[in-house]
């Protein structure tokens, strides 16, 4: 990301809007962008700096906490309290916020067990080739929670694969392939992030800052709970 804000900045570019991957790493790009007067907004891992005209939005580890409060409310209903959970991430500043939020709720739940990690790196073949391995060394997990698109899409295929009966919970957004389980109930629950709604705001937002109007430092929006029962909603 750091030579694709240089580009943006060699370019004299009026604003940019960054999604960082790793915010401690973009301090020197940042730096540099407000020595040519150029704002910038932050998508998600906030960045404390007076170039960031603005950090939009979701609270992740909050957001990921009472999603675990979800998830733990079905383990207890639906499992009796006893789950042996495998997670799905990608090794990203925002997908381990989600994990640690998803961690702190489960501690309510004693008999919910954490027995294998998977890192699919964002990248579908990778995060597949992660839970096959993941289910083989652990066929007893029946719970899977993952932190982004390509880590759920690998963990369903995996189970579908070796036809295990397993409860998934993810994040992100909606994409076809999600749409059948969710029916079906292999996917229980899901929490829709809305990025498009992010990113039109950090557009307005700059849009808004460069006409010389006053906007927020901060702007956070909660993502919703999507599952088989209100998905006509979100079609």
């Amino acid at each position: 990301q750091v030579p694709l804000v240089e580009d943006c900045i060699a370019r004299g570019v009026d604003a940019i809007v960054v999604d960082p991957i790793e915010s401690g790493s973009l301090g020197g790009v940042i730096e540099e962008a407000g020595a040519q007067d150029i704002p910038i907004a932050v998508l998600d891992s906030p960045i404390d700096s007076p170039h960031v005209i603005t950090n939009v939005g979701v609270p992740q580890f909050d957001a990921s906490r009472e999603f675990g409060q979800f998830v733990a409310g079905y383990i207890i209903g639906a499992m009796g309290g006893e789950a042996k959970i495998g997670i799905m991430l990608a090794s990203t500043e925002v997908q381990l916020l989600r994990r640690d939020g998803f961690l702190e709720a489960l501690k309510a739940v004693p008999g919910a067990e954490i027995v294998a990690t998977g890192d699919g790196r964002n990248i579908l073949e990778r995060a597949t080739a992660e839970a096959e391995d993941m289910l083989t060394a652990n066929p007893d997990i029946n719970v899977i929670y993952a932190t982004g698109d390509p880590q759920l899409q690998g963990g369903l295929a995996a189970a579908a694969s070796q036809g295990l009966d397993v409860a998934f919970f993810g994040w992100d957004d909606i994409p076809a392939p999600f749409i059948a389980p969710l029916e079906e109930g292999r996917i229980v629950g899901f929490l829709k992030q809305e990025p498009d709604v992010g990113g039109e705001m950090a557009v307005r937002f700059l849009v808004q800052h460069l006409d010389g109007e006053e906007v927020p430092a901060r702007f956070t929006y909660n993502p919703a709970v999507v599952t088989r029962f209100n998905l006509d909603q979100f079609r």
